[in-house]
């Protein structure tokens, strides 16, 4: 097209190939592949005196003009959305305290960039793996199952399953408890999508009966109904040290006899990615890397 467009504009094969650094033949099987293309002869060749766009010639070159035109606008958007540290950035989130730590990488990111306009969206594990495949999300927050070719990843963080207790329970006096121990306690279980699957393999492993009081698909409602003293419960990750909505006080105590756990990732599409969102995926690494991070952990002593 831009050999085409150099011929129609400078009026001769030789001008063009020399403007366009290419061989006056790059140019002449240019001129005779569109026309060809076309289906119309674009040009009229008189020796020694160059080329004339014929009617049709001038109409299509007026269209390869602004056809141009566009590729290099979209070529330049493209440019300086890739590399632009500006613009809107959506993430979606299956990490029920992502209100704990999001908020902290967000005033990082808007501090050193004000442009930047985030949003956040909370799901499961299922709804925020489709909404990245389906385009909706720059990059999703995700405990990854299993390996998906269509969704990179990158580990943040591996938390390690944990008992939450009334803070005046007896398992708050001790600095772990089994799973054994906590399955003869009434239970109340986080009912989210993955999760309730993975504790009550957890709870089976015991290998005693164990009996559920209550579900909830919020983990800041188990935390209320463990702060009221109405069970205990499993988790992984833990907001900081404060009382739960009900305005009671509860514990946190790490699991003895098993290594069970997830791993709290990263998922974005393969391939190249926005400076943005390189930077967005850099400050969550780094945040969870440092001290701020590994406060979601319960320790082996809590």
């Amino acid at each position: 097209m831009r050999y085409v467009q150099a011929a129609l504009h400078k009026g001769s094969i030789k001008t063009a190939a020399e403007a366009m650094h290419v061989a006056p033949s790059a140019i002449a099987n240019a001129l005779d592949q569109a026309e060809d293309a076309f289906g119309l002869s674009l040009v009229t060749r008189a020796r020694a005196k160059g080329i004339f766009p014929t009617l049709a010639g001038r109409d299509i070159q007026r269209q390869i003009d602004d056809l141009l035109e566009r590729y290099d606008t979209l070529m330049t958007d493209a440019s300086d959305l890739r590399t632009g540290l500006s613009g809107a950035l959506s993430i979606a989130y299956n990490a029920p305290i992502a209100p704990a730590f999001l908020p902290a990488i967000s005033a990082q990111l808007l501090a050193a960039h004000p442009d930047i306009t985030l949003t956040f969206t909370e799901g499961n594990n299922t709804s925020v793996r489709a909404g990245l495949l389906d385009g909706h999300y720059d990059a999703i927050l995700f405990v990854e199952e299993l390996p998906n070719p269509q969704i990179s990843t990158q580990p943040l963080v591996f938390v390690p399953t944990y008992c939450l207790c009334p803070a005046d329970h007896h398992f708050a006096r001790d600095g772990a408890v089994s799973v054994t121990d906590i399955a003869s306690e009434p239970l109340i279980i986080l009912d989210r999508p993955a999760a309730r699957g993975y504790y009550m393999e957890l709870l089976e492993l015991s290998g005693k009966p164990f009996r559920i009081v209550a579900t909830a698909n919020s983990t800041e409602m188990v935390r209320s109904l463990v702060s009221e003293g109405l069970g205990v419960s499993l988790l992984n990750m833990r907001p900081s040290d404060v009382p739960a909505y009900a305005g009671k006080e509860v514990c946190c105590r790490r699991l003895t006899g098993t290594t069970n756990g997830v791993t709290l990732s990263l998922g974005f599409a393969p391939g190249p990615r926005r400076l943005l969102l390189q930077l967005f995926m850099d400050t969550c690494v780094a945040f969870f890397g440092g001290p701020a991070g590994t406060g979601f952990i319960v320790p082996d002593t809590a």
